[in-house]
């Protein structure tokens, strides 16, 4: 694997881990003050808007639209790219504020519509928060468009570590919410306010690499963007219903649901953010970089130290939290209004969401290589798929085993998505012996560091429980 990807991927992960650490520590407090309270469900559904089109518009078809084609134009000149840039800032200004208003103008349909399964004193806060959370659409769009830039100027740090201050003040705001009547109020104004300071931190880092917006309309630009962006939307808004229909189906389980499965996916995402966005995320300005004529050779090298990379950080995390993920959340959650029974549904939660890990990170990865080719349509229909499977699991296994059932939809439905994938993709890059050998000694590695961890864990309970 090349040293840069390394090091990119390296610098990505830290600056993610910095910013999740910030978010568990955020998490704590959320359980410790708000446990898994109506308040707190109305909280994650009301965010969880917000989000869906955060993954569809910034961290999706932004991004995969975005990134290839200002890199074709960064070939031409930096004046031209930026150029680029600035059309794009000018027509998210126009579609994320578009969204925004609606959603806060029709606040109430959307929380029937969302958390239809909620009593009526809930729906109501949902709404009063959806009108304060929505307008983070649009600082959460410009932030994706800063952050193109900055990752396909090869500068990944600071992009990573801006969602940290996100977490800040969303802490400042649970710290202070005993002032606010409604309490959750409270972190959900900071985590607007983070959203705005978010912002102000990658456009003034894009300015000090040397892009400046320049008010300017270039409809050739609109157009070229338009449609690769349109089209790339439609595989991460599949994949995101996923998350709506997890989230609508648990409002039907019971209290707590909603809040036990938002603090099991905050943990499984913490290696899927730490390290398989980070890997994905840096694979593709690489990869799009690679798609002329002759450069096949170096695409699938590209691909697989990508793969690689991701291969050695992603398996020792899943096995880790396999095996101590109920100590994990004991230690982070179960204090104040999180009770030892929240921690054992919690943990299993946990553990139906973890076996997909590795799959997922895999998707993240083969699915970019796609748009790096500027050619969507592939993880569209297997996104499509995918969503597909959850939904119908989703029903079937939510309602006869509980909120496990959802856990475990959304696992087998990456499972599915990523033999898709690689099966579609590979068969065009082809294999590297020596990768798929190095992956395979990684997993025996892992297995065994598992097993090692897995006996010390018994011997030190059987240890504190003779004591």
């Amino acid at each position: 694997m090349t040293a840069s990807t390394v090091r990119s991927t390296a610098l990505f992960a830290i600056a993610t881990l910095l910013s999740r650490i910030t978010g568990l520590v955020r998490d704590s407090l959320f359980a410790s003050y708000f446990g898994t309270s109506a308040q707190y469900d109305a909280y994650l559904v009301a965010i969880m808007i917000p989000f869906f089109l955060r993954k569809i518009f910034a961290d999706g078809a932004m991004t995969m639209a975005f990134v290839p084609v200002f890199n074709e134009k960064l070939k031409s000149s930096r004046e031209r790219a930026f150029m680029f840039a600035s059309t794009v800032l000018i027509f998210v200004v126009i579609v994320s504020g578009s969204i925004s208003a609606a959603g806060s103008l029709f606040s109430d349909g959307v929380a029937s519509a969302f958390a239809g399964g909620f009593d009526q004193s809930a729906l109501e806060l949902t709404s009063q928060l959806i009108r304060i959370s929505f307008p983070f659409i649009v600082l959460v769009s410009l932030w994706a468009v800063y952050c193109g830039v900055l990752n396909s100027l090869d500068a990944f740090f600071i992009a990573a570590v801006s969602p940290m201050f996100i977490n800040l003040s969303t802490i400042a705001g649970i710290l202070l919410s005993g002032r606010f009547s409604t309490p959750i109020v409270g972190p959900t104004i900071g985590f607007l306010v983070g959203g705005v300071i978010q912002l102000g931190v990658v456009a003034l880092s894009a300015r000090s690499r040397g892009f400046v917006f320049r008010p300017g309309y270039n409809k050739s630009d609109v157009r070229e963007f338009l449609l690769l962006f349109l089209f790339s939307a439609i595989s991460p808004a599949i994949n995101e219903i996923n998350s709506f229909v997890d989230i609508r189906v648990s409002t039907e389980l019971g209290r707590g649901a909603v809040s036990s499965l938002g603090y099991a996916q905050r943990l499984y995402q913490l290696p899927l953010g730490v390290f398989a966005i980070a890997v994905a995320t840096v694979a593709l300005p690489k990869l799009s970089k690679l798609t002329g004529e002759g450069s096949k050779e170096k695409f699938r090298s590209s691909l697989w130290d990508a793969l690689t990379v991701l291969a050695f950080l992603i398996i020792p995390s899943t096995l880790g939290l396999l095996v101590l993920g109920e100590g994990i959340v004991r230690i982070l959650f179960e204090r104040g209004s999180f009770t030892p029974a929240d921690t054992a549904l919690t943990t299993t939660l946990l553990y139906g969401y973890t076996l997909g890990l590795p799959f997922y990170g895999s998707y993240g990865v083969l699915s970019r290589a796609y748009y790096a080719r500027k050619s969507p349509r592939t993880p569209t229909i297997i996104s499509a798929i995918m969503v597909g499977v959850n939904v119908v699991l989703d029903i079937l296994l939510g309602f006869t085993i509980g909120p496990l059932g959802v856990a475990l939809a959304t696992s087998i439905a990456g499972i599915v998505g990523t033999v898709i994938v690689s099966a579609a993709l590979l068969r065009w890059t082809g294999y590297e012996k020596a990768k798929v050998t190095a992956m395979l000694k990684i997993i025996v590695a892992s297995l065994v560091m598992s097993g090692l961890m897995f006996l010390g864990r018994q011997s030190l309970e059987r240890d504190l429980f003779q004591r």
